[in-house]
């Protein structure tokens, strides 16, 4: 079986990572806080102490990470990717960061004949385990038809986009309704209990109508057993928040509703919620409205 790169063992990497070995992968992985490379407890893994060493054993290299500054570290850092890669070798990057970093690593890559993806992922810390992730491949379509075979193991469908910013615009869209979307569901809860109505009779209601979603039912049970343990953290839905905004900004698009939002998501981190799930959010509307949590 083949053998690939992985950087990146956080709560969406660390099960990626787990689901490649699953299908007889091998993996050569590099993650900054070595600690986390004991969650892979398979032989098919070895750990290297630098980007840079993995381009020795891999021509594809999977990175899984919070931010753009982190990409960039482990691409332009010392004994970064970029500084070891060979022509045809191909970086593929599944963190949501901003098109101006996908847009330069392309660049960069393709001046040395080399190929940079960026294959966002729609989906969480579940879907992530069970390979079914929802994929925004942009880049050379040579290189995603590459990569293919990868994308069928972690994912469960694929959109192939023809430039790598059409596919990190696409899932800072997405994440923007995600961010909307748990403070719909926040604020109907918060109404319903003001009047003396269950959260549990929210949920049934949206069990039963056209305004139902998983997320909705998923993240308004782990709400009302007050489980707040992270799949998404609020300082990383901040982040896309922001993101979104400085695309909206430079496309000249008026996002007023997002921008509300953004100021609801820096009062979680304020009130200390920013390593806890987004879904913490229903805290910040509750303790505005009264209610104790």
């Amino acid at each position: 079986m083949q053998k690939i790169g992985f950087i990146g063992l956080g709560i969406m990497g660390e099960m990626m990572a787990k689901r490649l070995l699953s299908k007889g992968y091998q993996l050569v992985v590099y993650n900054r806080t070595k600690e986390k490379l004991g969650k892979l407890e398979d032989e098919n893994f070895k750990a290297v102490d630098l980007p840079a060493q993995i381009w020795g054993e891999c021509e594809i290299v999977i990175s899984m990470l919070s931010d753009s500054t982190a990409v960039e570290s482990v691409v332009y850092g010392n004994d970064g990717l970029l500084g070891s890669v060979k022509p045809g070798f191909i970086h593929i990057d599944m963190s949501t960061i901003s098109p101006s970093t996908t847009k330069k690593l392309y660049l960069d890559y393709k001046n040395r004949s080399a190929h940079f993806v960026h294959a966002p992922v729609l989906g969480s810390r579940t879907q992530a385990g069970d390979g079914t992730l929802l994929i925004f491949a942009g880049g050379d379509e040579e290189a995603i038809s590459k990569c293919e075979e990868i994308f069928k193991v972690l994912g469960r469908k694929l959109w192939r986009f023809d430039s790598v910013e059409k596919a990190t615009n696409l899932k800072i869209a997405m994440n923007s309704m995600i961010a909307m979307m748990i403070i719909a569901l926040s604020q109907a809860f918060v109404l319903a209990e003001k009047s003396g109505i269950s959260k549990e009779v929210v949920l049934e209601v949206l069990e039963n109508s056209a305004l139902n979603s998983t997320m909705y039912q998923n993240k308004g049970k782990a709400i009302i057993e007050g489980n707040f343990t992270p799949n998404f953290y609020v300082k990383h839905i901040l982040k896309d928040i922001n993101l979104s905004l400085e695309i909206a900004q430079d496309m000249k698009i008026p996002m007023p509703v997002i921008s509300a939002v953004r100021e609801l998501y820096i009062s979680a981190l304020a009130k200390g919620y920013e390593n806890e799930d987004y879904s913490a959010i229903y805290k910040v509307i509750a303790e505005l409205a009264g209610l104790k949590i």
